[in-house]
């Protein structure tokens, strides 16, 4: 498959995951996300979504007020949204099937997207190591 044609393809996964599973997926293990990138393989029959939770994986469920979840408890909480949103792929690809001219839909697989977390973590490090002025 050529390279535009993964990009096109990738990103019109990513377009329609983010519009549909805040609408459709009713799994409650499956809170608010943001599907930050999409990578297909080369034959394109697989395509890995990469998953950051809205405002964190540390922020608590609901409510102004409450204390962040501990390291523990925000793993969980994205280990059970990535098995939410497996659980929900054959629907996903289903929805995917109507939508794209391909003749295989990919298979889809979550996984988490640390980028976020590891940018906040770069910062505080730096952040540590800076000269107080």
């Amino acid at each position: 498959m050529q390279e535009t044609r993964k990009a096109r393809l990738a990103a019109v996964i990513q377009e329609e995951l983010s519009m549909v599973v805040p609408r459709e997926v009713k799994d409650p293990r499956v809170p608010t996300v943001t599907f930050t990138a999409v990578e297909m393989t080369p034959d394109g029959s697989q395509a890995t979504v990469y998953v950051s939770i809205l405002g964190g994986a540390h922020a608590a469920y609901e409510g102004e007020g409450v204390p962040p979840l501990s390291d523990k408890a925000a793993k969980l909480r994205m280990q059970d949204c990535i098995d939410g949103l497996t659980s929900a792929s054959g629907f996903l690809r289903k929805h995917l099937s109507r939508v794209l001219t391909v003749r295989h839909i990919p298979k889809l697989i979550f996984k988490e997207d640390k980028g976020l977390e590891n940018a906040a973590r770069v910062y505080d490090l730096l952040k540590k190591i800076s000269p107080e002025g």
